[in-house]
């Protein structure tokens, strides 16, 4: 007689570990070291800090709540960016401005840029106008920038309408230094941003030409229009009264 056997594992009461709650992950250095830079390149381009101003950086740490640490290591990424300054035995302060640095900046601008619009126009498929309209269409609807608020959406939109306008040349390389070039230019844009606008200026008409002559592939036009468009915005900001002189040192802001 063959005896059934059970194969069932025997029952035993096992008593079960205690549930830990779930360890909070320690903050990521590397992200308070972002965040601080954001904060402070953000602050720079829109003139919250000023030119020359002295960056101290314990005011610095408890201003964007952030280790001292993170804003010494964010702020020798804004000197690699020329957005701050390291003196020695003086600490940092924002980099300066000047008529000199505007007109050099300017003119760079126009080299890169034209280089990078003649690529687009060559190169540039049916996604990148479809990119194109869209960026002029948002921009072409955003209020007029005459509030804080209003400043904010109009300068998103203008810079997403000059990435698309460009972003068909197909090289990183050029689109990385024309990112580069439009942030020094928007400061300088910033800080003048109380000078009046020229009588019948016409900005939306001016990035409507833009678009018309880049995607009818005429690369010698659209450079030129380039080249007109920020020779208007240099000459604004040159009324403003950038002359050149280095003011005296400032203290950070609390």
């Amino acid at each position: 007689m063959i005896c059934a056997i059970n194969l069932s594992p025997p029952t035993m009461d096992i008593a079960q570990p205690a549930i830990q709650p779930a360890a909070q992950p320690a903050t990521n250095p590397r992200s308070l070291t972002r965040q601080a830079f954001e904060q402070l390149r953000s602050d720079i381009l829109h003139g919250h800090l000023r030119p020359t101003e002295r960056l101290r950086i314990n005011a610095l740490a408890e201003r964007y709540e952030v280790g001292a640490t993170a804003i010494r290591e964010a702020l020798s990424r804004l000197v690699a960016d020329g957005l701050v300054e390291a003196e020695e035995q003086r600490g940092f302060c924002v980099a300066p401005v000047s008529r000199e640095d505007l007109l050099d900046l300017t003119q760079t601008r126009i080299d890169v840029e034209t280089l990078a619009l003649r690529h687009a126009v060559a190169r540039g498929d049916v996604e990148w106008e479809s990119r194109l309209l869209s960026a002029f269409h948002r921009l072409s609807k955003a209020p007029l920038p005459t509030t804080p608020e209003h400043r904010v959406l109009w300068a998103a939109t203008h810079r997403q309408f000059h990435e698309a306008l460009l972003d068909g040349c197909g090289s990183p390389w050029l689109m990385r230094l024309c990112g580069l070039l439009y942030d020094k230019s928007e400061r300088y844009r910033n800080l003048a941003e109380q000078a009046p606008q020229p009588p019948g200026r016409d900005t939306v008409s001016e990035h409507r030409a833009l678009m018309d002559t880049a995607m009818q592939r005429n690369a010698d036009s659209a450079c030129q229009l380039l080249a007109t468009h920020f020779n208007e915005t240099l000459n604004i900001i040159l009324r403003a009264g950038f002359g050149g002189a280095r003011p005296t040192h400032q203290e950070t802001r609390p």
